[in-house]
Formats: C-alpha cells, sequence, structure tokens
C-alpha cells in the first residue's frame, strides 16, 4: 500500500513541497503506478519511489518545479551503466513520475478527498501538468470533470491503465483512492498482538475487540495506533459500523464469544472474514457441515507457520492478496 493516506495530512504550502506520483511505468519498477512520495527541500520526505535511485534526483528538482510548475520526469531504468538510472537495482522499465508542487490549492483540494476517504467513499483523482481534481466514484462529477469522468470509465473497461490521453494529445493520470483498509481482530491474547502490529505496519486501520480490560491495556501499550472497543459482543456491535470492504478475524479462544461474533460478522458487508483454528472446530461454531463461502479457516496462506509471528506474516499476507485481486481492473491500484 502506497503512502498517500501518510502524506495527505502532512501536505503545507508554507514550506516548498512537492508531490511526487508513478503516473505509467513501462516494464517492471520498484514499485507501482500511484505510488507517491512527499519531499521538501529540508531532506525530509514521506514514502519512496525507488529503492532510492531517484529520491536523490527528485530532492534537487524541488525549487524548480516550484518555479516552473508540475512537470513529468521519465527514468529509464533498463540501463547498467554508470550513467544509467537502473544502476543494476534490478528494475527493467521507464518510469514516469508527475512532479506537482504543493500550494494551498492543491493542499485544500487533497484534504477535501481525504475527508471524503475517511468517510468510506472511493474516490478518482485526476492530474496533468495543468492541474488537477478529483470525483466520488459512482456520483455525478461536476462539470469540469465530466469528459474526464467518461474516459476513466472507459479506461477502466480496457486495459487498466492510469494514464490516458486527452484529444491534445496530453497525458491525463487517474488513480482509485480507497479508504484505508479496516481489520478488525476480535480477541487480544498474545497471539492477537503480532497480528496487530504487522496489521498497522502495512497501514490498515485496525480494531481490537475483547472483553478483558488487561487484554486491551496491552494492546494499547503495544500498539498505541490500534483501536480498542472494550466489552462482550452485543456491546461490540452498539459501538461497530461495519462497512464494505472491512476485514475480521476472529481469534478469542473462547468458543462461545467466537461464535457470536461470527454469526454476526455473517450478517456485514465484510469483504474477509477469518477464524483461527481448524474447518472442523468453525463448524461446530455454526453448526454445520458447510461452510459459508465468506468464511476462511483455517486462516493465512499455507506457508507452513508456527508461531505468532509466522501466523501474522501468514494472515497479512493472504489479505494484501485478497486486495491485490479486488484491484484488478480498476483505474489505479
Amino acid at each position: 500500500m502506497d503512502h498517500l493516506h501518510d502524506i495527505i495530512p502532512q501536505l503545507s504550502a508554507d514550506e516548498k513541497q512537492i508531490m511526487a506520483t508513478i503516473t505509467n511505468v513501462e516494464g517492471s519498477a520498484y514499485r507501482k503506478e500511484g505510488t507517491a512520495m512527499l519531499l521538501q527541500t529540508d531532506g525530509d520526505s514521506i514514502g519512496m519511489l525507488s529503492s532510492g535511485c531517484l529520491e536523490g534526483d527528485l530532492h534537487h528538482r524541488i525549487d524548480d518545479v516550484h518555479a516552473e510548475g508540475a512537470q513529468v520526469v521519465s527514468y529509464d531504468m533498463r540501463g547498467y551503466g554508470e550513467l544509467s538510472w537502473g544502476e543494476g537495482t534490478g528494475c527493467n522499465g521507464v518510469i514516469e513520475v508527475l512532479l506537482e508542487p504543493v500550494t494551498e490549492e492543491l493542499a485544500a483540494s487533497m484534504r477535501r478527498m481525504h475527508d471524503a476517504v475517511n468517510q468510506g467513499e472511493t474516490v478518482l483523482r485526476w492530474a496533468t501538468t495543468e492541474g488537477s481534481g478529483w470525483f466520488i466514484r459512482g456520483a455525478e462529477p461536476d462539470g469540469q470533470t465530466v469528459q474526464l469522468a467518461g474516459q476513466a470509465a472507459a479506461m477502466k473497461r480496457g486495459s487498466g491503465r492510469s494514464s490516458i490521453s486527452d484529444s491534445r494529445g496530453e497525458k491525463i493520470f487517474v488513480q482509485t483512492i480507497r479508504p484505508r483498509p479496516r481489520l478488525f481482530v476480535f480477541g487480544a491474547g498474545p497471539d492477537a498482538r503480532p497480528l496487530m502490529q504487522m496489521a498497522v505496519r502495512c497501514r490498515y486501520e485496525v480494531t481490537a475487540l475483547d472483553w478483558r480490560p488487561a487484554a486491551l491495556e496491552k494492546v494499547k501499550n503495544e500498539i498505541p495506533e490500534a483501536k480498542r472497543a472494550l466489552g462482550y459482543p452485543h456491546e461490540w456491535w452498539a459501538e461497530t459500523a461495519f462497512r464494505s470492504g472491512d476485514m475480521a478475524v476472529i481469534m478469542t479462544h473462547h468458543f462461545e464469544r467466537d461464535r457470536e461474533a461470527l454469526m454476526h460478522l455473517l450478517q456485514q458487508p465484510m469483504a474477509y472474514i477469518g477464524v483461527l483454528g481448524s474447518k472442523t472446530r468453525t463448524k461446530r461454531l455454526l453448526q454445520t457441515e458447510t461452510l459459508p463461502e465468506m468464511v476462511t479457516t483455517p486462516i493465512g496462506l499455507s506457508i507452513g507457520a508456527e508461531g505468532p509471528e509466522e501466523i501474522a506474516v501468514s494472515v497479512i499476507s493472504q489479505l494484501i492478496a485478497l486486495q491485490n485481486a479486488v484491484k484488478t481492473g480498476e483505474v489505479m491500484a
């Protein structure tokens, strides 16, 4: 997942910043189209576009971008000579990067977009060297973006590429920006906390749900970024509104709590419901011999994982694979 959710709160026109976004990749590259990075003159940055071979040059372009305006820069990563950008890093493609000066107008627009995304909306953002904008997917775009909306829809049905050309031949970058994925972990025991830690590092919005204050206190200390919901299942539901695309892992190690959580989640618009344990135990939870298709048990990719840390790796890998499968065919992953 890219750093856009981290970048937007840090956008400021009070200091010289540029936003760099990969808009097109021909061949292979370290990062994909849509990956964004924020750079500023003091050398600080958020995110990365490569394994380190482009960032130095991008920092040197900050003053020029602010003086001349947005521009697209192309880096050929295919060579291995001293003058090539590839420098044997393993990349073997051509990368186009859109550089935008962070103005008050851009920062304000991006914050409004981020507010919409945080409310659960999926938006399409378009950008050219002449300007940028966004609209909520499924909603009627304003007059300025009607044509772009049509082009984006056609592009989505076609190749799925993130750059299109208008009638003048100018490239228009369009990307899909979805809400930060939400993971609900039912149970805050010692095997659940490594999963939460890894999910937070992979930029999931994590919520731990447990009826034991001591367990949630450890979550607070070990994973301060995670939200916490203290109580029994009927209290969890009163405080938690699920939305399409949410993911859940059930691992309370308490049969009745697991059953209550699973029965409720089956009525929600979940993208993933994982139940720790064997299929046999999960069938007992539901009192059925046929598990619903949306239930994954045992959880995680089959990599022979042992112990909480390895299981966490297998589960997060499974969630990432699921998300990437859903992204296929979208305007921008």
